[in-house]
């Protein structure tokens, strides 16, 4: 227990006579700040991305029956404007329905 006790004595002397180290946390900075305004995010329109689209198997149903469905082809494209997700996610969403190819 004794050992204990001195080496437990030993290791707090050390924490508390441990002198500051020179560095960034302890350095004041004296820069000055300029401030330039908000930035401006111009939308990102899906135009840009056109030649992305694909054709692909999905899923149309009617807009007023869930049940009346058919797998057909699709024509994705990429959109930028999700709902609910953050700025800058984009994702392929289907566009039209019963597509030969995407134009």
């Amino acid at each position: 227990m004794g050992k204990l006790q001195l080496i437990l004595t030993l290791t707090l002397l050390l924490f508390i006579n441990q002198k500051p180290i020179k560095g960034a946390a302890t350095v004041a900075s004296r820069r000055a700040i300029l401030t330039v305004g908000p930035i401006d995010n111009p939308p990102i329109h899906t135009a840009d991305f056109d030649p992305f689209q694909l054709c692909l198997g999905c899923r149309c149903c009617a807009a007023d029956n869930a049940t009346d469905c058919l797998d057909t082809s699709c024509c994705f494209g990429i959109d930028c404007n999700l709902p609910d997700k953050p700025f800058g996610v984009c994702g392929f969403v289907p566009k039209t329905c019963n597509c030969t190819s995407c134009e």
